[in-house]
């Protein structure tokens, strides 16, 4: 029988601006390796935090069956090593006890936990993190580094269900390489908040959340994309159906009013030569003219009907999203240097790292790859003008 992890039963939530972020989810979490997907601003990382019981929703219920750990994508590096790890309450009570503390909070706060030092150290290690200690600053950690030691977190965590969002954030090739592997050895129930498409396709159900609520595909994302290819074809072909048959029903009200008209004017024609009485003229009028009417108002219902049909089908159609880029034109720009560094020392960066030289010109798209911790970002930094470099010479032309 599959375990359930976790129940969302009509969950809404409601911005602060009054804006419905999104109404009435329904899903269960079950041992399935579960990925969320989304498009940006769906209301992943809300539903995530709703999940993990950080916010409260505003209407509905989640049923939690056992601990919950969350690992948020922003990650505050304040604290230490230790503090990252989630560990530090438990490593201070364990302290306490080593120097003589009787005090039955320290042990509640233990609990079985005697060897979190040593597993602690080994997780490190494991994570390719050896040089790092308990006690060592946060602060001075790159991201890659404050990821790998808030996944150990999560392995240490011994949770019923982890809700990971955007976990491969940060990582370099190995390291998400790395990640993938533990995610499949994870015991216990799993959901990825991800845009990691070989990630997510190491999941076991997509459920995906838009404007229509949420829906769940089993399997990983390369099924998850054919079936959605499906969805928007067929979506689309109904969309132009009910597109085509608007049109044509438009045109056939179109020449029924015509008709209408050229019968009533014909009426009224036929009538005074015959030279009828006024008064019987006047009341063909007002029936032709109450004719007239009705067809109109018949006609404006099946109209709005039509348009109401066209809409519903357009609502099934996920927009493409465009990506633009603009690039500086012409020979000129492709000849403006905008970077020089020469012999630059990065402040933070290991050894490893020698002096820098680089020249970064108009029109060029440069990735910057390496593993973690070897200075990708204090380069990007110093780029930026927020830091300046040990030794070396950096100019950046605005």
């Amino acid at each position: 029988m599959a375990h359930t992890y976790l129940t969302l039963e009509g969950v809404s939530f409601t911005l602060a601006d009054g804006r419905i972020l999104f109404h009435d989810l329904n899903d269960v979490v079950d041992q399935r390796r579960t990925g969320l997907v989304g498009r940006n601003g769906a209301g992943k990382s809300v539903l995530a935090r709703l999940m993990a019981g950080e916010l409260a929703p505003s209407s509905g219920r989640i049923a939690r069956h056992g601990a919950v750990h969350y690992l948020s994508q922003q990650i505050a590096q304040h604290g230490t090593v230790a503090t990252l790890a989630g560990v530090d309450a438990v490593l201070a009570a364990l302290a306490r006890i080593e120097g003589g503390s009787a005090d039955p909070a320290d042990f509640d706060v233990v609990g079985d936990r005697w060897d979190i030092r040593e597993r602690l150290q080994a997780e490190l290690d494991r994570h390719g993190l050896p040089h790092l200690r308990a006690d060592t600053p946060a602060s001075g950690l790159s991201g890659g580094e404050a990821m790998r030691v808030s996944l150990v977190a999560a392995w240490l965590s011994d949770a019923a269900l982890l809700i990971l969002d955007e976990p491969s954030n940060h990582l370099d090739r190995a390291n998400r390489v790395a990640l993938m592997a533990q995610l499949r050895r994870w015991p216990n129930g799993l959901l990825v908040v991800s845009h990691d498409r070989a990630l997510l396709e190491q999941m076991e159900r997509i459920v995906e959340l838009s404007p229509l609520g949420l829906r769940s595909y089993g399997g990983g994302y390369a099924l998850y994309a054919d079936c959605k290819r499906v969805e928007r074809d067929s979506a689309q072909r109904q969309l132009d159906q009910r597109k085509l048959e608007r049109k044509r029903e438009t045109q056939a009200m179109r020449e029924q009013q015509e008709r209408q008209e050229r019968r009533a004017a014909q009426g009224a024609s036929d009538s005074r030569e015959a030279n009828q009485a006024k008064i019987l003229l006047g009341g063909q009028k007002n029936r032709a003219q109450g004719t007239a009417g009705k067809l109109r108002q018949q006609h404006a219902a099946q109209q709005e009907a039509l348009s109401q049909r066209v809409q519903e089908a357009a609502q099934q159609v996920a927009p493409n999203a465009a990506i633009v880029m603009h690039a500086l034109g012409g020979p000129q720009a492709a000849r403006l240097r905008l970077a020089e560094l020469d012999d630059v020392v990065l402040p933070y960066a290991p050894p490893a790292t020698r002096r820098i030289s680089l020249t970064v010109s108009g029109q060029q798209r440069i990735g910057v790859v390496g593993p973690n911790g070897c200075g990708k970002s204090t380069l990007l930094k110093l780029l930026a003008g927020q830091v300046a470099p040990l030794s070396g010479h950096c100019e950046v032309r605005a």
